[in-house]
């Protein structure tokens, strides 16, 4: 396995986002930020970022704070911007 770029770097939208300051999900939550990036640009990259997203009620974790759960709506946008195409059609 080749070394992480970290998010911020892979993807400059999110840096500007960041205004080039430490990211918390990077920080964090590390193995969530490296499916993020092991899914981005792909088709899969919606059903993994939506159960981030959505509060699953039956599950038994607890959420991330509100500072993550900003950042990984962040970087759903940003996908839908960049790759329009990749989103499954409803």
């Amino acid at each position: 396995m080749g070394i992480r770029v970290p998010l911020r770097k892979l993807i400059k939208e999110f840096n500007a986002y960041l205004n080039n300051n430490e990211s918390v999900l990077e920080r964090d939550f590390k193995h969530v930020a490296d499916k993020i990036e092991l899914h981005w640009g792909f088709p899969e990259f919606y059903p993994f970022i939506n159960k981030l997203l959505v509060n699953d009620h039956d599950r038994s974790r607890n959420g991330f704070p509100p500072e993550v759960m900003q950042e990984i709506y962040e970087l759903h946008e940003i996908h839908e911007k960049l790759f329009p195409d990749k989103k499954p059609k409803i």
